[in-house]
């Protein structure tokens, strides 16, 4: 991140700067305005303004919001508030903030744990260490004694203790000269213990400075870090009832929800654009429905909520409202009163949704504390995380949890990263599973024998939260963009055929298992020859892109969208009746009625589409059937005029 620190005082500035600095963030100093303003003139806005002094100065204001690009200025504005680091606190505008402040808080409860249970650390290396000692260097009691100190080289590294990290590598790294029997010369083996010694005390006095100052050390609202808890899902909540949000906060707090309210749709959209949202709650009163279904739709088109689940709150039952609700993208439809079981079960809902479609990362470490601290730098960023602490276990996790990257600790008792590397490899289906090596490690031969095993990158020990990120995003993007080009049509943005099978197949089996109910329908678009023939193939192609972006709008996220072939498309709905999604596919009918679409020659002209649905288990308990039955109805629908929806014959 570029960071600008703005202070007077020479000595305080080269400090902060040179620790933001150590931790991969571009530091821009200046110790007046006039610089401050210069900077950034030529290199624009910067994503955090550090500030020494006591307050803000007009001009500086001033200056961010000019230099701001046209989207950060908008969130500026929306808040009349510019977003400054003060002292020690680090604020910004927008869904980054909140993740920021989210990530410190969290990295504090790792930072804070870590240091708690440093004496018990130090004390079974003691142990080891003498057990080593006493045998005269025995190579299984020196590997445990290593053990212990990579292990705290690693985590106290990456948590930035560095006075515990430093003595524990070279305590690590004479074992390791013990064990290639590099040690032969006279006195070479007494010097090699006094050095473990004198680096034991240097870490066990350190670690004692550690803990008085973590006494000193508040965490959130005056308590300690330890007892943070980051809540479970940020909601946000739409009611004009001040007491029914009072209500539903209550009820949030309670179940580790962090409710974000408004009472209005402005609101609403401005609350949106300053908190990175899990889920949204909205109410729907009797005589103002049309509102929120807008303000969902709405939603669905801020950039990166595209996806963001969605429920609707009535105190009314009309099946009109429940079509708009699942026209507008509602996943649930929730009854006023709203009680606490039902508010905790729709998030729970709407938050696995949400994480559906999240990269997910399996971390392989026999080190607790070495896995939470990449935990929270990764789940800070929206990753699911699952990790494991005995390698032998690792192909079991691997079923009920298909990750889509591994980072892979290398040194680990019994099973080494390099073996656990190569079994995986051996399986056909995590052959192009990316796979990122930690270690300590950094020599030729070292990084030889990772990808020898089959890695893709390996990292370094101790880890940069930056690099950290940096490395996994590559990877995960690169991955995702090679699965995206064979499961999804180019087009349309909709799944293709085959991908389409594999999910609706596995709806299939959800809903045997939990005997549920979900519809198919067929969509054609109508004389789409004619179209082509008559306007051009790249106003045919325009259509087929503009019904396929229109899909991907409406309608639930855990709805299932793809491209059938040619101009047919195919949804399947959860949860619903065909007599319901009639009602929503014919609203979704007039929507693209009304879209207008141009020829190759600039001629105006509109399409309308044809569809058939049908309704598991009624009209059949196989995919086959059901996707029978709805062509049945589609072709009826052609028959019958077109432009029409057809749930029965």
């Amino acid at each position: 991140m570029r960071i600008l620190f703005v202070d007077d005082d020479h000595s305080n500035g080269a400090a902060v700067g040179s620790l933001l600095a150590e931790y991969g963030h571009e530091v821009l100093r200046a110790d007046s305005l006039e610089l401050a303003a210069e900077l950034m003139k030529e290199s624009g806005a910067p994503d955090f303004v550090v500030f020494g002094m006591k307050r803000l100065p007009a001009e500086l204001a001033k200056l961010l919001h000019v230099s701001a690009s046209e989207d950060r200025r908008r969130r500026i504005q929306a808040t009349q508030e510019l977003p400054v680091l003060s002292d020690d606190q680090v604020t910004t505008v927008g869904p980054e903030a909140e993740k920021m402040r989210d990530f410190r808080n969290m990295f504090l409860v790792v930072q804070t744990k870590y240091v708690m249970g440093l004496t018990a650390k130090l004390a079974d290396l003691r142990l080891a260490i003498d057990q080593a000692r006493t045998t005269g260097g025995e190579l299984e009691a020196v590997k445990r004694a290593r053990m212990h100190a990579h292990k705290m080289n690693g985590t106290a590294g990456s948590l930035g203790y560095r006075q515990i990290s430093e003595p524990m590598k070279v305590i690590e790294t004479t074992y390791d000269a013990m064990m290639a029997d590099e040690l032969d010369e006279p006195g070479q083996k007494e010097r090699a213990w006094a050095e473990i010694e004198l680096q034991f005390d240097l870490a066990k006095q350190a670690g004692v400075v550690l803990l008085k100052e973590l006494e000193k050390l508040p965490g959130p609202d005056g308590k300690s870090s330890v007892y943070y808890k980051a809540p479970m899902a940020k909601v946000l909540v739409v009611d004009e009832d001040e007491r029914f949000l009072d209500v539903v906060e209550h009820l949030g707090r309670q179940r580790m929800v962090e409710v974000v309210r408004a009472t209005s749709v402005a609101e609403a959209l401005e609350r949106a654009c300053l908190v990175s949202l899990d889920a949204a709650l909205l109410n729907v009163p009797e005589r103002k429905a049309d509102e929120s279904f807008k303000l969902a739709r709405e939603l669905r088109g801020l950039p990166g909520y595209e996806s963001l689940p969605l429920a609707f709150i009535s105190a009314s039952s009309h099946l009109q409202d429940r079509v708009e609700a699942v026209h507008a993208g509602a996943s649930l439809y929730l009854d006023k009163p709203l009680e606490s079981q039902a508010l905790e079960s729709a998030v729970q809902y709407l938050v696995a949704i949400r994480q559906g479609g999240r990269p997910r990362v399996l971390i392989i470490d026999d080190d607790p504390d070495f896995c939470e601290l990449l935990s929270v730098t990764l789940r800070n960023e929206g990753l699911l995380i699952r990790t494991v602490n005995d390698p032998a276990r690792v192909l079991d996790v691997m079923q009920e949890f298909p990750p889509e990257l591994m980072l892979l600790d290398v040194n680990m008792p019994n099973i080494s990263g390099f073996d656990v590397c190569k079994m995986v490899r051996g399986i056909p289906r995590w052959q192009d599973l990316p796979i990122i090596f930690l270690t300590a490690q950094t020599g030729v031969q070292a990084r030889v024998s990772a990808f020898q095993a089959g890695a893709d990158d390996y990292l370094p020990k101790p880890v940069i939260n930056e690099e950290l990120l940096a490395r996994v995003k590559v990877r995960l993007d690169r991955s995702r963009l090679m699965k995206e080009r064979s499961d999804k049509d180019t087009i349309t943005g909709l799944l293709l055929r085959r991908a389409f099978a594999e999910q609706l197949n596995a709806m299939l089996a959800d809903a045997q298992r939990n005997q549920l109910i979900f519809t198919i329908c067929l969509l054609d678009v109508d004389h789409f020859k004619h179209v082509n023939d008559t306007y051009g193939h790249l106003a045919g192609d325009q259509v087929l892109t503009m019904l396929g972006q229109l899909l991907m709008r409406r309608f639930r996220v855990d709805d299932l969208r793809g491209r059938w072939g040619g101009e047919e498309f195919i949804l399947a709905f959860r949860r619903e009746s065909k007599q319901t999604m009639q009602r929503a596919v014919a609203r979704f009918l007039d929507e693209f009625k009304q879209l207008s679409f141009q020829s190759d020659s600039g001629q105006e002209f509109r399409c309308s589409f044809s569809g058939g649905l049908a309704s598991y288990p009624a009209d059949g308990q196989s995919i086959f059937d059901l996707i029978k039955a709805a062509d049945e109805r589609l072709y009826y629908a052609k028959e019958s005029g077109r432009s029409r929806v057809v749930a029965d014959l």
